[in-house]
């Protein structure tokens, strides 16, 4: 599988108020301990920046509180990277047209505030991060103090697909 070739894609999705598990058949297994571990490896990194200051394009961020790990945020990133490399798409609509808050509560998290990063094309998380403060939308969720809660995962795929997709959760519950 050839991943570095790819040019990696990313958007921003921000939902700052609520509205109220797709198979995989080609993607290759990534171990579920094997995404968590690398979901809390994005946040501790995560943790470190929210830790100081920090202007996304031309706003200053001050200091945010770190996030907590969620199991089920996680769960939703996981689901939705590997619905990404089953259609080989980027979007924040998920194949059956769902938007992050469905699949937020499909996961029976409640929420009051939400947010979502998705990426593609990066092999490694601090590329992966690297990519997404380097975008003002994206280092914008990852440094909103409303947020409270963090999970992330990525999915890969078969030679032929995208290759990997990553998906970054940000809530608030009420």
């Amino acid at each position: 599988m050839l991943i570095t070739a790819l040019r990696p894609r990313m958007m921003v999705l921000l939902v700052s108020i609520g509205l109220p598990a797709v198979e995989a058949a080609s993607t290759e297994s990534v171990p579920a301990e094997q995404w968590k571990s690398t979901g809390l490896d994005l946040l501790e990194r995560v943790n470190a920046v929210r830790a100081a200051p920090r202007n996304c394009g031309e706003k200053l961020y001050p200091a945010a509180a770190p996030l907590a790990w969620s199991d089920r945020l996680a769960q939703a990133a996981f689901d939705h990277s590997r619905d990404m490399v089953m259609h080989n798409t980027l979007s924040h609509a998920g194949s059956d047209g769902s938007d992050l808050g469905a699949r937020v509560s499909r996961t029976g998290y409640r929420w009051q505030a939400i947010g979502e990063n998705i990426a593609s094309g990066q092999v490694e998380v601090e590329k992966t991060l690297a990519g997404w403060l380097s975008s003002p939308g994206h280092c914008a969720n990852i440094m909103n103090s409303q947020f409270t809660e963090m999970g992330a995962a990525y999915a890969m795929g078969e030679q032929g697909s995208a290759a990997i997709y990553w998906t970054q959760v940000f809530a608030t519950a009420p």
